[in-house]
């Protein structure tokens, strides 16, 4: 018995964000919303275009048929007024995407009435979409994508969504009556088989106003993000009825109902060979909304992190309200081996999790790395299923950046096998010796010490309460002061010449610059008469080497993107002996242990990523 199934709906009213990004949903008019009727109201003159062809209002044609069951699709909408709907295509090509149009339909409506169009069968477009040809006011209730399917082939899914919290009342509890309110009380499917589990790390949320049906809050010991994602998985395990797939999710971020909805569509008709992929949701910048960050990322041969998706060199950032925006996003990059879905929003399917076990207990940094490459059989990602989040620019932290990624990476590795051809010695003599030469001596302390903490082997993570480690790594971060505050403090800043929007030195040396350098380690090393003084700039980011703008200084100013705020690092040639002292003795360690220290770490593996070792983790942690 067949019926029609709705896939995606067409996003009239997200908000806020509607009026100030309107392009992410329609363009060329100024969409209104009518309080009044729950209408969207395109006001303009007769002949007035309004295309759908956005980011979220495209129907992603190539991928819902690449990764689900459907062969049809069809375009519902509810409107009043004289208008024409034209069912368009976009192909893709090695120019801009090419517009097809496909039928076109008139209508004269004095009241709110249906609309039913079919967009031919087979077509292998990238992207369906409509435009409306408005004579006059037009008024838009409701609009979807649906598809003709028989009910046999629609796949029973319960979703639960588990989102980790730590003190951020002011983003969570918003989301919170999000849920309740766009998806619990939809009249759609997923509205009877959805669950949400707040973990609490930070157990201050009121759970007797917050809790309600398919609402959960659960008090849990700070464990960080691998602890409260873990007790949102055990927890959807155990729920009633289990859960086939769990949406891990930040706190601090800004949700469409409907990215859950295309999610939970999406889960009931995917294809055999999808239903162990990880469906990952886009970042997109929260200061910035039409701005697309990441929807999967990857690890480097070098042990670096990066976006999956990357921009070119001359590209400042992905914008999403242009045709060419969301087909950049929407097609794949060349295939990346130790690819991975970030837990700002990834969802999982439970086999998974039976599978492969639990994530690492490695508190932040690096978990959601190691379980996707363990854990997931491919990674579904789509225009539309996607959130916000606050973007990491001037977010460098060394107790995060410095220690908790280079020891995590290590820790993965060696425990579960990940990234088999990844070196990540690479990355950490990289940022050991950029941070001696660049006169911060806190973050090179910190890789420093996420080493030694490796080598200490699985009995030192089991124990070791993540909470306290934070706290007390906590000393070794940088912090941005205002720069005119730093002028009081050092007059040389005053007359230095710096502006944040002006490109870096890149590090164009000839030979003898290059050797020196090497040698001297930025004046740390050697005669001291080779250092000149003064103050060098450079930006504070955590990863940029600009030698140019700094040999040979005593003084490194490290300024933050809006050149507002900055860091003052002075040259200390005996903090740099014993940190580079205790560099090499580690790199000799390592080598000598390395096969002995792996071995430790696989052979706990089992354990590490098991329920009963995680409830007792658990419990310890509390204590």
């Amino acid at each position: 018995m067949t019926t029609d199934y709705r896939l995606c709906n067409i996003v009239l009213n997200d908000g806020a964000r509607s009026d100030e990004y309107p392009e992410l949903y329609v363009r060329k008019s100024e969409p209104v919303f009518n309080e009044e009727n729950g209408s969207l109201v395109l006001c303009g003159a007769a002949c007035v275009r309004h295309d759908f062809a956005t980011y979220f209002n495209a129907f992603s044609n190539a991928k819902w048929r690449k990764y689900t069951r459907i062969d049809n699709v069809h375009l519902r909408i509810c409107a009043q007024g004289t208008f024409e709907v034209r069912l368009v295509a976009y192909e893709q090509t090695l120019a801009r995407p090419k517009r097809v149009l496909l039928a076109s339909e008139s209508y004269d409506f004095e009241d709110f009435d249906w609309v039913d169009l079919a967009y031919l069968e087979g077509n292998d477009a990238l992207f369906l979409t409509f435009e409306i040809i408005s004579y006059g006011k037009l008024s838009m209730r409701e609009a979807y994508y649906y598809t003709r399917i028989d009910k046999a082939l629609i796949r029973p899914v319960e979703l639960a969504v588990a989102t980790t919290t730590f003190k951020k009342e002011d983003y969570v509890i918003p989301n919170i009556e999000l849920f309740r309110n766009g998806v619990l009380g939809s009249d759609e499917p997923i509205a009877d088989h959805f669950t949400l589990h707040v973990v609490d790390n930070g157990r201050t949320l009121d759970v007797s106003a917050i809790e309600g049906p398919h609402i959960h809050v659960h008090p849990n010991p700070n464990t960080g993000g691998a602890g409260g994602f873990t007790r949102g998985m055990i927890e959807a395990m155990e729920q009633e009825p289990k859960a086939t797939h769990v949406l891990l999710m930040d706190d601090d971020v800004q949700i469409s109902p409907e990215s859950l909805k295309r999610t939970y569509n999406l889960l009931t008709l995917v294809k055999d060979e999808y239903r162990d992929a990880f469906v990952s949701g886009a970042m997109l910048s929260f200061e910035q909304q039409d701005e697309f960050h990441e929807d999967t990322g990857w690890v480097r041969p070098d042990g670096t992190y990066t976006a999956y998706k990357e921009r070119g060199e001359d590209e400042d950032r992905y914008v999403i309200t242009t045709l060419e925006g969301i087909t950049h996003v929407e097609t794949d990059s060349p295939h990346h081996e130790n690819r991975y879905a970030g837990w700002w929003y990834c969802c999982i399917p439970m086999s998974c999790i039976e599978r492969s076990g639990l994530p690492l207990p490695l508190f932040i940094r690096g978990d959601d790395a190691e379980y996707g490459n363990r854990a997931a059989r491919g990674f579904i990602t789509m225009n539309g299923i996607c959130l916000w989040h606050m973007t990491f620019f001037d977010k460098f932290s060394a107790s995060l950046d410095r220690y908790q990624f280079q020891r995590n990476s290590f820790i993965a590795q060696a425990t579960t096998g990940m990234y088999p051809h990844v070196d990540f010695l690479i990355n950490f003599h990289y940022v050991v010796l950029l941070d001696l030469k660049t006169f911060n001596y806190d973050g090179a302390e910190m890789s420093l010490q996420a080493m030694e903490d490796f080598l200490k082997g699985p009995e030192f993570l089991k124990h070791v309460k993540g909470e306290d480690l934070i706290r007390e790594h906590g000393k070794y971060n940088e912090q941005l002061r205002p720069i005119d505050e730093l002028e009081r403090e050092e007059p040389a800043i005053a007359t230095a010449s710096f502006n944040p929007n002006d490109p870096y030195d890149t590090g164009e040396r000839n030979l003898a610059t290059k050797m020196l350098d090497f040698v001297t380690y930025n004046g740390q090393r050697g005669p001291s008469q080779l250092a000149r003084g003064g103050l060098g700039v450079m930006p504070y980011n955590g990863w940029f080497y600009p030698p140019n703008d700094i040999r040979g200084k005593d003084m490194l100013l490290a300024v933050s993107r809006d050149g507002n705020t900055g860091v003052l690092r002075r040259k200390d040639r005996a903090r740099f002996d014993s940190l580079y002292r205790r560099y090499k003795e580690l790199r000799k360690e390592f080598d000598k242990r390395h096969d002995e220290i792996y071995a430790e770490w696989a052979a706990a593996r089992e354990e590490l990523t098991s329920v009963e070792f995680w409830k007792w983790y658990l419990e310890d942690q509390a204590r």
